[in-house]
This record gives C-alpha cells, sequence and structure tokens, in this order.
C-alpha cells in the first residue's frame, strides 16, 4: 500500500440496499401482523402496536435516521395477503446533519414513497412459530424514489469492522426469509448528485424492476449462484431520453433492459441526433468540426462481471452486438468559423477518454450503414462515401490500464459494400498507448464502374470520372495524429477524366474541355497495369492538417497514393499546374477575343439594321 494513501472502502451498492430494505419491512408486517392480529383481535389493537413495532424497527436498524409512515393496513389471515397503502421511507434531516457533524452519514439518502404495497400469501404462522418467512409475491405499483448523493471524505478511509449483512439485520427475527418474486411497477426515480460544485439532476422515469427467488439466510450471502441474495433480477427502463452536458445532442432510448441471471445489458431502438440543424448548429459551437446523426435497432452487452461492475464501476464484459446501426457524419470545411483541432480526438484516442473503465473481449457489428459526408471549402459541394451492409469486430475495446499493458493494441476487422458498388475489406490496428495516435490501416477493394466515385471526386477534387473500370485496390498505411506513410496499388483500365472548375455566379462546376483533352493524352495513364504489364505504386505520404477529421483523413492518404498511380505524381503535378495556368490564361484570352469579336459583331449588326430602318423610313417619308 502506497504510504499516506487509504484505498476507498467498497459499500454495498445503492438500489441493493433500498430493495432489501423494502422486502425487510414487507416481511416484517407479514409476521407481526400475524402476532398482534391475533393477540389483540379482540379488541382490535393490533393496527397500532404493529405500527409501532415496525417504527421500531426501522428506527433501530438504521440509527434512527429512517422513519416510515402509511395511511392504512390490510390483513387477512387466511388467505396471507396484505395490502398497505401510502407507504413512505422518510429520513430525519436532523439526525442526518448529527451523523455528518459524528463523521458516521451515508454517502446516499433514500426518500421512497409508494402508492400501495400488495403482500401474497404470507406463511404468517410458519414465521412466527418457525421463524422462517415464506412470501410468494411482493407488488409494489408507482413507487417514487430520491437519492440525494453526497460524497464525504470520511467515507473513503478504511473502517473498523464490516457493514452487517441483510441476513444479521432479520436473524433475531426470522432465521430464513424467501420471497418467490418482488416486482416494482412503473417507478419513478431522482438521482441528485451534490458532490459536485454544481448540483445535478437525473430523472428516470417508467422504470419496472422484477426480482425472483429471494433467499436471507446464513448460507446465501455466500452462495455463488445468487446475487445478492436474488436468482434474478431484471430492470426495464422505458421510453429514457437525456441531453449531453454541451446540450448539443439528445439521446432516445425506447427500451433499457438489464438481466443478473443473463448477465447483459440490451439497449432497443437508440437514436443519438443533434438537437440543431446544421447551420444553427455550426452557429451553437463557433467552429468546424464534425455532426452526428446514429441510431441503433439493438445494443446488446453480454457477460457482464456484475460483481465488478457494482464494486468498482468498471464494466468488463465478454461480447457488445451492435445491430443495425445507421451512422452519418458531416462536416463542413466551407464553414468560415475557427478549424476544431482534432488532434488527440481519434476514436482510440476518445475511448480513453471515457469516464467509466470498461473492457469488452469482443465487439461485433452487424449490417451497418455509414454514410461520410464533407463540404469542400473551394467548390462549396458535398461530397460522400458510402459504406452499406457493413459487417465486422473489434477485439480489445478497452481504457482500462492494467488491461493496456497485457495487450495495448485495439484490432477491427471490417467488410463492407462501397458506394454501394463494390466489396471492401479493411483492418485496423490500433496502439492504445501511444500518445500520437499510432495506428495501421490496410485492406482492398474488389472490383466496380469507377463512375460511381462521381460522388466523392466531384465535389472534393473538382473531377468527373467520364470512365474507370477499376479491377483492384490495395493499400497499408502506418498513421497517426501528424502523418501518414504507406503504400497502394491500384488496378484499372479505360480511366478517363474530365476536369472540372469553380466559375463564380455559377451555380454547377464548369468543364474544363481542353485542359482535360491535355490530361488525358499527356499525363493521366489509361491502364494500370500499362501494356507492357508494368505496374505505377501508389506511395503515400501524408502530412495532417490539425483540423482534418479521422474519416476525412483515411480517404484524403489514399487519394495521396491514387495521383501517382494515374501518372499524376509530385513531379508531374507541379508542371502539370503550371501548364494548367499558361493554357487557363490561353483560353482565357482566347474566350475574351471571341466575346471581345461577338461584341463586335453584334455592334455592325445593330448599326446595319439602323442604316437600314433610316433608309426604309426615308422612303416612306417621300411616297407621302
Amino acid at each position: 500500500m502506497t504510504p499516506g494513501k487509504m484505498p476507498r472502502i467498497k459499500h454495498i451498492p445503492v438500489w441493493p440496499v433500498v430493495l432489501l430494505s423494502i422486502i425487510f419491512i414487507a416481511g416484517v408486517i407479514g409476521a407481526s401482523g400475524y402476532y398482534f392480529y391475533n393477540t389483540y383481535l379482540a379488541n382490535s389493537r393490533w393496527k397500532p402496536l404493529l405500527q409501532k413495532r415496525l417504527k421500531e424497527l426501522v428506527l433501530n436498524t438504521s440509527d434512527s435516521l429512517y422513519h416510515i409512515e402509511y395511511s392504512d393496513f390490510d390483513l387477512n389471515i387466511a388467505s396471507g395477503n396484505a395490502t398497505l397503502y401510502d407507504f413512505k421511507l422518510v429520513p430525519d434531516t436532523a439526525v442526518y446533519e448529527k451523523l455528518v457533524a459524528l463523521k458516521k452519514a451515508p454517502d446516499n439518502l433514500f426518500i421512497l414513497s409508494v402508492k400501495k404495497m400488495s403482500i401474497k400469501n404470507v406463511g404468517a404462522r410458519k414465521a412466527y412459530q418457525e421463524k422462517i418467512l415464506d412470501i410468494d409475491n411482493i407488488s409494489i405499483e408507482n413507487p417514487t424514489l430520491t437519492i440525494i448523493n453526497k460524497r464525504y471524505a470520511f467515507n473513503d478511509t478504511v473502517k473498523v469492522g464490516k457493514s452487517k449483512t441483510p441476513y444479521q439485520l432479520i436473524k433475531k427475527i426470522f432465521r430464513q426469509l424467501w420471497i418467490d418474486s418482488v416486482s416494482l411497477k412503473d417507478i419513478s426515480l431522482n438521482y441528485i448528485n451534490k458532490s459536485n460544485a454544481v448540483t445535478t439532476n437525473t430523472e428516470l422515469k417508467h422504470l419496472d424492476i422484477n426480482i425472483s427467488d429471494i433467499v436471507i439466510d446464513s448460507l446465501s450471502v455466500n452462495d455463488p449462484g445468487r446475487f445478492y441474495y436474488t436468482k434474478s433480477i431484471d430492470v426495464t427502463v422505458h421510453d429514457y431520453q437525456i441531453a449531453t452536458p454541451d446540450s448539443l445532442y439528445k439521446a432516445y432510448l425506447k427500451k433499457i433492459y438489464f438481466s443478473t441471471a443473463q448477465r447483459n445489458i440490451v439497449l432497443d431502438k437508440v437514436t443519438f441526433l443533434p438537437r440543431y440543424n446544421r447551420a444553427d448548429f455550426y452557429k451553437q459551437i463557433g467552429e468546424a468540426g464534425d455532426i452526428y446523426t446514429l441510431k441503433f435497432k439493438r445494443i446488446a452487452i453480454n457477460d457482464i462481471d456484475l460483481q465488478r461492475f457494482l464494486r468498482d464501476q468498471k464494466l468488463y464484459a465478454v461480447t457488445m452486438d451492435i445491430t443495425n446501426p445507421d451512422v452519418r457524419i458531416y462536416t463542413n470545411n466551407a464553414f468560415k468559423g475557427k478549424k476544431t483541432i482534432k488532434i488527440g480526438k481519434d476514436p482510440q484516442q476518445a475511448l480513453q477518454n471515457v469516464a467509466l473503465d470498461l473492457r469488452l473481449k469482443r465487439l461485433n457489428i452487424k449490417n451497418a450503414d455509414i454514410n461520410y459526408s464533407e463540404t469542400d471549402v473551394k467548390t462549396g459541394a458535398t461530397g460522400q462515401i458510402l459504406f452499406k451492409h457493413t459487417n465486422g469486430y473489434i477485439l480489445n475495446v478497452t481504457n482500462d490500464t492494467t488491461e493496456k499493458r497485457i495487450n495495448p493494441y485495439m484490432t477491427a476487422h471490417i467488410k463492407t459494400s462501397f458506394m454501394n458498388a463494390a466489396p471492401l475489406e479493411v483492418n485496423f490496428k490500433f496502439d492504445l498507448m501511444a500518445k500520437d495516435g499510432a495506428f495501421n490501416y490496410s485492406g482492398e477493394l474488389g472490383k466496380f464502374d469507377g463512375r460511381v466515385l462521381d460522388k466523392l471526386v466531384k465535389p472534393l477534387a473538382m473531377v468527373h470520372v467520364v470512365s474507370a473500370d477499376i479491377e483492384k485496390l490495395t493499400f497499408n498505411v502506418n498513421a497517426s495524429n501528424y502523418s501518414g506513410k504507406g503504400n497502394l496499388q491500384f488496378y484499372y483500365k479505360n480511366l478517363n477524366l474530365q476536369l472540372l472548375k469553380k466559375v463564380e455566379g455559377k451555380t454547377t462546376l464548369q468543364k474544363q474541355g481542353l485542359i482535360s483533352m491535355f490530361a488525358n493524352n499527356l499525363i493521366i495513364q489509361n491502364n494500370n497495369p500499362d501494356k507492357k504489364g508494368v505496374l505505377r505504386p501508389g506511395p503515400i505520404n501524408l502530412k495532417r492538417e490539425p483540423s482534418v477529421s479521422f474519416f476525412s483523413f483515411l480517404y484524403k492518404g489514399l487519394f495521396d497514393g491514387l495521383k501517382p498511380s494515374v501518372g499524376f505524381d509530385k513531379k508531374t503535378e507541379t508542371k502539370v499546374n503550371v501548364a494548367v495556368v499558361k493554357v487557363s490564361n490561353l483560353v482565357d484570352k482566347f474566350n475574351k477575343f471571341k466575346e471581345k469579336r461577338k461584341e463586335k459583331r453584334e455592334y455592325r449588326k445593330k448599326g446595319s439594321q439602323a442604316r437600314r430602318d433610316s433608309i426604309k423610313k426615308s422612303k416612306l417619308t417621300k411616297e407621302n
């Protein structure tokens, strides 16, 4: 142990304490009710005596911090059914403040109210005579629970002794408590966090909890088949929504389901949407950046280490399955605000900044559609890259320091349909320990008609693909936050390009006919390999601009290798740029000459017409 540092004491999680308290109170109602009912039935004194007994028990077990209230209580000894109305668990704030002063206050304070609590088939006689309480079902309707959290430093130190187990709390009353099922319907939960400078509220509504086969006795605490004395706890949250801390996005979840028996969490129909349209979004952030729109049919996290999650707040699971995701990413390079710095914000680096420690052995992606679109600063037009029917998996998804020391690499293996036209396989290898965000991406793109590339290269590179029979493209790139280096091999036939330009006052890009002809005949190679079978390589050596996003950098790196593959290497590009300027000047001069000649023709035409009109007018005057 490091000198001067004490480990944080591990508390029992909040929700088991609350649920077990309710169960305990219900059990006491059943057993004590039987006793008081039979003893004081004749003079109807059992109700106030039972209420007194219950209050004493709650006060004693909570060190006088809590007391209970209810409006009415019905008990049927013959059927073993009991009903409690308007039940409340109320904290005494004065006692709480005293506990704070004595450095004995808990970090969480609970306020609970229940409209109706029904207890079915209580074995009250057995509970009274044998101290064994059996209950078929406890049903709780419309409970409202408020949890007020304020962390105290004195709870971060090791304390002498251990907290009492639920069995130790009940053993003077019962030697065993068994409940077949507990159901809580339509819970409203309000979590108030006062631990930070600004108090925050988190609300959950329409929450259902079902608990099965609860056993509390001297042995159940050590039963490996049980989770906090239960065989299963199922939690369902309906219609949940939350805004991100920056208020730019809102997340919607149709249903959240959690099961301790299955050890999984399932999220149904998840959407993550910007709260503003594109123009207003950029006004809000005041800078260029990516806008995300995400939709998922289903997200499931399976084989969760529940003890680690509740004890250490670490999410360790075997797999995560993401089904039918629809991912749309948009960036506007033409936005005139300041550029967002992307250094340190690649996916593997963003993972390291997640507040929750996590480790997923495997993340499965099933039938995803991914749409990346980018508006170019020069053209003002938007290019698109589409990946349809994407399937794959990612291994070792973690931000846990210990796990990264064992295996510092996260790998991804993806199969998709590029532009819905060609099979594409991509592999990623991310170094989770690299400060510069080092990663590798490699893959192979299959055969397709190159004209589908117009959606991408026309807006972003001002090139129209007239024809291109793409046979295959392979690539391997080592990249980071600062650069990308690697190689590309591009196999194609019948490449013919039309170069375009942006003309002021025109809404569409204009053709550069003469320059295109010059490029196709003298520069761009129509086939690769050439007629001799020689393949032109595509070396990649690209400096990454700080404002370029991860996805934009991926395709820009491939573009850098495509240029030399088609004969447009660095040396040729310089010569071409000079030639293009000269040709453009000649074309501009020629166009100006044509325009002036046209103006002269129009001027002469108007003069001739004026003379003809004058002669005609003179003749008409003489005749009259």
